[in-house]
């Protein structure tokens, strides 16, 4: 298929072994309740297979709604998606979820969101330092602090 033909929204592309994966918040389900994410894959960035489903929400995950703008880092021998979650119950966060391969299937990392608890919070990425730290960078929302903040958080080193 060709990109035009996909349908998603916050694509991310990760360059990995020759080929490239491209993920994002499946077209569908942007706005109302999500289920899991894709992953399509390319050889020239024009031509690609799938959809691949990479995640499948649990039925005991704690988010249910708007399954927003993952991206996909490898580091220390892992891949590691960075993804943003919410449910009626709970503000939007990013968690983080693990898999050995770019193809998934991803899992649960961390327990939760790894942004505030009270924050409404998207698009974590994946920021490693001179020292091979690890941090999140994202945004705490504008639905809470009126033009929105760039946060950091440092991250376990796995």
């Amino acid at each position: 298929m060709k990109t035009q033909d996909i349908n998603i929204r916050d694509p991310f592309v990760l360059s990995d072994g020759g080929k490239y994966y491209m993920y994002g918040s499946r077209g569908a389900e942007t706005w109302g309740k999500g289920s899991g994410f894709d992953v399509y894959i390319s050889e020239n960035l024009a031509d690609w297979s799938g959809p691949k489903e990479v995640f499948r929400k649990p039925d005991d995950f704690w988010a249910n709604l708007n399954f927003w703008a993952p991206e996909v880092h490898k580091f220390n021998g892992g891949y590691y998606m960075f993804a943003s979650f919410k449910s009626e119950s709970r503000c939007r966060g990013t968690q983080i979820l693990k898999s050995s391969s770019p193809e998934g299937p991803f899992e649960a990392y961390s327990d939760g969101p790894v942004t505030p608890e009270n924050w409404e919070c998207l698009d974590g990425t994946l920021y490693i330092d001179k020292n091979n730290v690890p941090y999140m960078v994202f945004c705490h929302e504008w639905l809470q602090v009126k033009d929105g903040e760039m946060c950091a958080i440092q991250l376990s080193a796995v």
